[in-house]
């Protein structure tokens, strides 16, 4: 209930509050931040006082707050509950019978499941089918096409190579059996490799 000075207060508090001296002023800004004291400027100086009935207003303002607060979420929580049933009726008339089909969810659900074995079993019977399937027959002639560009590639390779060897040693002989050892019943000496 009394007011003090900056300085009235920089002597009392350490020895009442335990805190350092150079403390001072940052404790009583805290507090003032935090509206537990109130500060005025008279003259020069500060003037620093908390009275009772300013704490007691606080603190009915905070409980006023909350309770409002706590209005509002109760009255949130009830609109959701009643979203929340409403949604469980709606739920249980869609079991009972869906708009429209006249047939009922679960009867629904189960046709959902036989189509989705019954789609497995045709996937399993066209798999089958697949040799005549003109997707792999187109998918297969492009892939042999594919091997044959290859193997015609690697041959002519092979012949330069071959045709290399023998403008290096000079002995025609020997590089067609070194040829035959490498390729085995593919190359003919003299002829060369067989054609596909």
């Amino acid at each position: 209930m009394s007011v003090f000075t900056f300085k009235e207060l920089e002597k009392l508090l350490p020895g009442v509050a335990s805190i350092n001296q150079m403390q001072v002023k940052e404790y009583l800004q805290s507090l003032q931040d935090e509206y537990l004291i109130r500060v005025e400027k008279i003259g020069s100086g500060n003037w620093y006082w908390c009275f009772n009935s300013e704490a007691k207003k606080t603190k009915e303002n905070i409980i006023n707050t909350l309770k409002a607060e706590e209005s509002k979420l109760q009255a949130s929580i009830a609109d959701t509950e009643k979203q929340i049933e409403e949604e469980m009726a709606k739920r249980e008339d869609d079991e009972e019978m869906l708009e429209g089909t006249g047939m009922a969810r679960k009867a629904l659900l189960e046709t959902h499941d036989m189509l989705l074995r019954e789609m497995e079993g045709l996937d399993k019977e066209l798999a089958c089918y697949s040799d005549n399937d003109p997707a792999e027959v187109l998918r297969k002639a492009e892939e042999t096409k594919a091997l044959k560009e290859s193997a015609i590639r690697w041959t002519d390779n092979i012949e330069s190579l071959e045709s290399f060897i023998c403008g290096l040693s000079g002995d025609r002989a020997a590089v067609a059996s070194m040829m035959q050892g490498a390729c085995g019943d593919e190359y003919v000496i003299g002829e060369g490799l067989k054609d596909l």
